[in-house]
């Protein structure tokens, strides 16, 4: 038997991720869950901001963002950098984070940060309680540690999830491979 939850816990696994906004010098850092990749060709992902965020003014000025992709070893700093406001506190310094340039956006990449996705802003939506941002994916940074012949090696992934206010780890073997079902 199933029956109906609160419709605002969506049971769907969400990335759990810091986001870059804003220039070199007034960088701030967020932590979201809502981000998801939209469309592959061209390369587009979504992030979703409430407009009362400090993070909110740097993105609608400079129109880019940076998706930092952490670990487990950095769910601290990913927690705290949602846990905090930018308008009173520089998440940098407390977490002692290295700024580091981006190859094609102004915003800094977090060097401590496996995986980084530059994207410059397409398009944005106002719905609800959001601003949601589509991003062109200009570039990605990926630590050579986590490829195998050059992609992404995903048993080496130990990405962040979020699920109903939890975090949680992905570290299982993976199920079975996309299109198995047709061999």
């Amino acid at each position: 038997m199933k029956v109906q939850i609160d419709k605002s816990t969506t049971p769907i696994v969400s990335p759990a991720v810091v986001i870059s906004v804003g220039d070199w010098d007034n960088a701030n850092l967020i932590t979201l869950a809502w981000v998801a990749r939209v469309v592959s060709e061209p390369p587009v992902m979504s992030v979703s901001i409430r407009p009362s965020r400090h993070s909110f003014t740097l993105i609608e000025k400079l129109g880019e963002f940076v998706i930092n992709i952490p670990n487990s070893d950095l769910i601290r700093e990913m927690d705290y950098c949602g846990t905090r406001t930018g308008r009173k506190t520089n998440k940098w310094e407390d977490l002692n984070l290295t700024k580091q340039k981006g190859e094609k956006v102004s915003v800094p990449l977090i060097k401590e940060f496996p995986m980084n996705i530059e994207c410059k802003v397409t398009k944005r939506v106002e719905y609800g309680s959001h601003m949601i941002y589509l991003g062109e994916v200009i570039t990605v940074h990926v630590e050579e540690g986590l490829l195998k012949d050059g992609k992404i090696d995903p048993l080496s992934q130990d990405q962040i999830v979020y699920i109903a206010r939890n975090y949680y780890g992905l570290t299982k073997e993976p199920l079975e491979r996309q299109a198995f079902s047709v061999e």
